[in-house]
């Protein structure tokens, strides 16, 4: 399988930069709002905790892409995958985990600004 450094960077970027900047600008909402129920409405969206688990998961796979296991299996036609499972994994969640980045950004966007936010809630008021 190709290198998976890329993939690696990805996630390290995104963790080691971006999410600290993200907490920093969620926590704002709260002085900016003076309401601590529109950090508590944000959390529940589904964009931050998409984010979050895509984050998780992407770290938890580059820990067992890195131990480096022997397959446990082996089938006839998928043993390349199977083989290569934990490189697919990796890769495949750090593709996710760039989809939720934005995802989050913009929904983060719609929070901060005030004119998108406050027909945003209306919205969701009339869904509910």
């Amino acid at each position: 399988m190709a290198s998976i450094d890329f993939y690696i960077y990805i996630v390290i970027g995104l963790l080691g930069v971006a999410y600290p900047i993200l907490l920093q600008v969620i926590a704002r909402l709260d002085e900016k709002y003076s309401s601590e129920k529109i950090v508590e409405l944000f959390e529940q969206e589904w964009e931050s905790k998409a984010f979050s688990y895509s984050l998780y998961s992407s770290l938890a796979f580059i820990v067992i892409w890195s131990l480096k296991l022997p397959p446990l299996i082996k089938i006839d036609g998928l043993n390349y995958l199977i083989e290569n499972s934990a490189s697919l994994l990796v890769g495949l969640s750090a593709i996710l985990l760039v989809i939720f980045f934005f995802f989050f950004v913009r929904k983060i966007l719609i929070y901060y600004t005030m004119t998108k936010f406050i027909p945003y809630l209306i919205q969701k008021h009339e869904e509910n």
